[in-house]
């Protein structure tokens, strides 16, 4: 059996922890993958946002713009369209 060191110092020890749940907060959503191939699709311009022009394929999100743009900067970003679809929002366009 391996034989750890001793941690002398307690903080680093609370410092390690710290990070250590730091990081597993961080874990993305498991819908976060879900987004992922329609996002693609959609985000013609590949810079990491919807614009209202991406979104003319898909009018029922097109109308809820200004409600998926939570922060008002006249781009979707897919954390702002996550929570969108977490809360129940989407329609199908048909």
């Amino acid at each position: 059996m391996m034989k750890l060191p001793r941690i002398r110092k307690p903080l680093f020890a609370v410092s390690l922890a710290v990070v250590s749940l730091a990081a597993f907060a961080q874990t993305p959503r498991p819908n976060s993958g879900e987004l992922a191939p329609e996002w693609t699709r959609t985000d013609t311009d590949r810079d990491g946002f919807l614009t209202k022009e991406e979104l003319v394929p898909f009018p029922s999100v097109l109308k809820q713009f200004e409600a998926i743009d939570t922060d008002r900067d006249g781009k979707i970003s897919q954390a702002e369209y996550a929570d969108w679809v977490d809360a129940g929002k989407p329609t199908k366009d048909g």
